[in-house]
């Protein structure tokens, strides 16, 4: 089969791998329809190390064999799959990496299918191959923000496509008008006014120490990670839409106030991501705004520079 592999620094290529196969009774094959490029895909893209992967932690497709202990889909559904993979013995893994390769490809394995996989309809696809990653971490830290400060007035710090959708989440709740976004990327800030009260590029146009809670979308979006302590009020929250963006952060050397509550989103689980999938068929949560690209697999290279350049760019979605 054809998969995606990176040969170097900003380099794609496509190469022949065999199809893989069941291993486990718990394991389902999928023949991958549509695949999404996510954050962290662009970050091995970028940053290619000796480990030769096949990435792609967001992908939908058809089920074409389950193992006999598979319960909760069948042959010939369509599904997608949630990005952290938790193994039988607690171990978290994410698709794309090393230990699981991931949906930038023809055909995946996905190993514990009824913890990892939820139908979709065929109509919603191209939104719902997001639910159990992007889309995910973008409704979760909106929730998370609303528990934490119902009244609350909100910053959205770099909207990338998870940023984005915390907006959009944030939106559906009836907070438009007590939420601002922050972006350095100008077609990302344009897309982003129209689900927030205000847009902006730095911290001249802003009031310090106002804002009740900071959701920080993509921390490799922004380029003044200063913003983000200097936004927030005493007692205030900064929330994290990434797993990992906490430890990024402090990577910079950047000194988040000691007056403030932190936290970091986690990954979404198969139930997180049903209830995404729900929320978007019955039309409560439009993430069509996330998708701003379609590609060909046999494409890859543009469709990363693309996803990496993010001028004019959300998500780019991969068509094998």
């Amino acid at each position: 089969m054809q998969a995606v592999s990176f040969p170097g620094y900003g380099r794609v290529e496509i190469i022949d791998i065999p199809r893989p196969s069941l291993r486990e009774p718990e394991d389902a094959i999928i023949l991958v329809t549509t695949a999404a490029i996510g954050p962290w895909d662009i970050e091995r893209f970028l940053s290619v190390g000796e480990d030769r992967v096949v990435p792609g932690g967001e992908f939908a497709g058809l089920v074409v064999e389950i193992g006999a202990n598979v319960a909760t889909v069948e042959l010939d559904d369509l599904v997608c799959n949630t990005v952290n993979h938790v193994s039988k013995s607690g171990k978290p893994e994410l698709f794309g990496t090393k230990s699981l390769p991931g949906g930038h490809a023809e055909y995946v394995r996905v190993p514990d299918a009824d913890t990892t996989l939820t139908r979709i309809a065929a109509s919603g696809e191209e939104r719902a191959v997001l639910a159990g990653g992007t889309a995910g971490l973008g409704v979760g830290v909106a929730a998370s923000a609303l528990r934490a400060s119902p009244n609350g007035n909100y910053a959205v710090v770099g909207c990338d496509p998870i940023g984005l959708t915390a907006l959009i989440a944030l939106e559906s709740t009836g907070a438009r008008d007590r939420t601002i976004a922050i972006s350095d990327n100008a077609s990302r800030r344009s897309l982003a006014s129209g689900f927030a009260a205000g847009a902006f590029v730095d911290m001249d146009q802003l009031a310090m120490n106002q804002t009740d809670v900071v959701i920080v979308g993509s921390v490799r979006e922004i380029s003044d990670l200063e913003i983000v302590a200097r936004i927030v009020k005493n007692g205030g929250h900064i929330m994290f839409s990434e797993p990992y963006g906490l430890t990024r952060i402090e990577e910079e050397g950047v000194t988040l106030p000691d007056s403030v509550t932190i936290s970091s989103t986690g990954w979404p689980t198969i139930e997180d991501a049903k209830k995404i999938v729900t929320a978007m068929q019955i039309r409560r949560l439009d993430l069509t705004p996330l998708v701003s690209h379609v590609v060909p697999l046999v494409d890859a290279q543009e469709a990363y520079e693309a996803a990496a350049a993010g001028q004019g760019v959300q998500k780019v979605l991969l068509k094998p």
